[in-house]
């Protein structure tokens, strides 16, 4: 191929150039994970130093190219290396020699061949087009690579190669593609180093070793294209410009944007599955000498994500255990199904407004960046790398609940979710033809229709009525999901109905009261949450209003709050105790409570007048 086209493989996408290299070699480094080992990836920016400036230059030394440039010699000059360990390395074998059946061609496909394709939908990189984001994050467009891996007959191998992608040209008369390979020449084909010799070039160029039996592969992108901010006039916007004259500026912006393409894309590799405690893929992110923190101390909304693909990896599993949010709500996993097939689960995960607050700086969070609220992350089974993060609702919003899905492909799906795929693996087309179309179709549609049925709510006006009418209590019951009880209908009569919701006095009386969704005042210094719900009594006189909250556990059984221990605090209205306080009708007033740190309530109130009989 020539390697003109090198970076156009990857097709047009809506992702920043960082963010391709990051999930495509993320990509690469998962599916080429060894059975029983728990693969590792990372990066690190760095700068050369003087010792690396002129072991590239030597290097490179006669292998000027015309309209080609050698390595520049600018001394703040950064390389980016990416790694992997716990994968199956660069195996097979280093020619184009036919491999049969079965056999690791691992080499062949990343350094010799391009667009080489799984047929079976289960990688994530299913176009093996993951090297080429590598080339064309390089300025020069070339790629050191070094690698160990299992080698019949020899053991343990390291390999070293040398690999660049460039315009093509005409030298001399010839027709050149544009790649090139640096290693040991043989018979017009350029082998890499291997053995000893490879592993000290390996560790001359790269700072992250192989250890012990440890096999995988490392990737040193020279001279990355990291752009930094750049304000011309305070009056204008920022504009992005390659600048080497600041190397603090430069690596300060690497980290930001490099910390969110890993938590953006590859957040699923950081959440420990069901009864484990380290993570599928654990990820490491250095400037420099820096170590960069991927995760918050503060968990944040990944805490959420992760309770939705729990959920999922535990219904495919056949396990019947609960997964439960961090709001103490348990997640909700949906069938999506086509023509009688499950074809894919939807896992839901509320989170309640009054409870949980949104960090300011949480970019996995939906309400994070105004205007652009994505909630459904998409992705396959067996890779369990984020496709997308969309929004596909168009349900009215719960006053209560704020919430955010998890959708991925039934396994046997994977194939044909993978097809939907562009190149660059960054979303389903739904316009794709046949059948896979109308998989896309079908599913969005249902993901839909499911959304609207969780959460569809009553007019926000619905108010509580103590009289002979439950359709008010039921309806703010459900508007406030969880946070407040539905009355039984049919119970109207029973004694497990409060007196103070049935009909009282007069026949035909009826004491409206409406009360607004909680509110969260403060977070007090052991966890615990301050709350104010707003309500009123729409009639003239004093009436007695009683609050009781339930602390809701996650098999749905509620346990009763001491009324001493929500320390209610009363606008209007003088306190009776007990969680009791005599109120004035007609006027808006409110209540604070103290609840539980990070645990589902249910709040009832009810209202009466003063002079009802009980």
């Amino acid at each position: 191929m020539d390697g003109t086209g090198g970076d156009r493989l990857l097709g047009r996408t809506d992702l920043a150039p960082l963010e391709v290299l990051v999930r495509e070699t993320a990509q690469n480094s998962w599916d080429a994970r060894r059975d029983g080992a728990t693969p590792h990836f990372g990066l690190h920016l760095r700068r050369v130093d003087f010792r690396l400036r002129a072991d590239l230059n030597r290097l490179f030394e006669g292998s000027r190219r015309p309209g080609r440039q050698r390595t520049p010699e600018a001394t703040n000059l950064h390389v980016l290396e990416v790694f992997d360990r716990g994968t199956s390395g660069l195996d097979g074998p280093t020619d184009l020699s036919p491999v049969a059946s079965g056999v690791p061609c691992n080499y062949q496909d990343l350094i010799l061949k391009v667009g080489v394709p799984r047929d079976d939908g289960k990688g994530g990189g299913t176009y093996g087009f993951g090297k080429t984001a590598a080339y064309a994050f390089s300025e020069q467009g070339t790629v050191i690579f070094w690698t160990r891996c299992h080698t019949p007959g020899v053991g343990l191998e390291h390999r070293f190669v040398i690999s660049a992608f460039h315009d093509s040209y005409v030298s001399e008369g010839k027709q050149f593609t544009g790649r090139h390979w640096w290693g040991d020449g043989r018979d017009d084909l350029v082998e890499p180093l291997k053995g000893e010799r490879a592993r000290m070039f390996g560790e001359r160029f790269f700072s992250r070793r192989f250890e012990g039996d440890e096999t995988g592969t490392s990737l040193l992108i020279l001279d990355p294209k990291i752009t930094v901010p750049w304000n011309t006039d305070s009056d204008a916007p920022d504009v992005m410009l390659r600048r080497h004259g600041d190397s603090s500026s430069l690596e300060a912006t690497f980290a930001a944007e490099a910390r969110r393409a890993v938590r953006q894309h590859l957040w699923p590799k950081l959440v420990p599955e069901p009864g484990h405690n380290s993570p599928p893929m654990p990820i490491s992110l250095r400037v420099h000498e820096d170590e960069v923190d991927i995760l918050d101390l503060a968990a944040g909304a990944i805490t959420s994500w992760g309770a939705g693909l729990n959920a999922i990896r535990t219904r495919v599993s056949g396990s019947d255990t609960q997964v439960v949010a961090p709001s103490g709500l348990p997640v909700e996993v949906h069938d999506v199904t086509r023509l009688g097939k499950t074809i894919g689960h939807l896992a839901v995960v509320k989170r309640m407004r009054a409870l949980e607050g949104v960090a300011q700086d949480d970019d996995l969070d939906p309400t994070w960046e105004e205007g652009a609220v994505q909630r459904i992350a998409l992705m396959r089974d067996q890779a369990e790398l984020v496709v997308t993060t969309d929004d596909w609702s168009d349900h009215t919003a719960s006053p209560v609940f704020d919430w955010l899905a998890v959708f991925k492909s039934a396994s046997d799906w994977d194939s044909v979710f993978a097809d939907a795929e562009p190149p660059a693996h960054d979303m389903w087309v739904s316009s794709a033809g046949g059948e896979t179309g109308l998989v896309i179709r079908a599913m969005r549609n249902k993901v839909r229709a499911i959304l609207r049925d969780v959460f569809a709510v009553p007019d926000s006006t619905s108010i509580v009525s103590p009289g002979d009418n439950h359709h008010g209590v039921r309806a703010v019951a459900r508007m406030f999901g969880m946070l407040l009880p539905a009355v039984d209908q049919g119970a109207e009569d029973s004694d497990a109905v409060p007196k103070s919701l049935r009909s009282g006095g007069r026949r035909g009386r009826r004491q409206m009261m409406s009360v607004d969704a909680p509110r969260l005042l403060e977070t007090l210094p052991d966890g615990r949450q301050r709350q104010k719900l707003t309500f009123s009594v729409s009639e003239l006189g004093d009436h007695v209003v009683e609050v009781s909250v339930s602390v809701v556990g996650d098999d749905g059984a509620r346990s009763e709050l001491p009324p001493a221990d929500l320390a209610l605090d009363w606008s209007h209205g003088s306190d009776l105790g007990d969680g009791r306080a005599v109120v004035p009708g007609e006027i808006q007033q409110a209540v604070a409570l103290t609840g539980p740190p990070r645990r589902a309530l249910r709040i009832e109130m009810n209202a009466r007048p003063v002079n009802a009989r009980d």
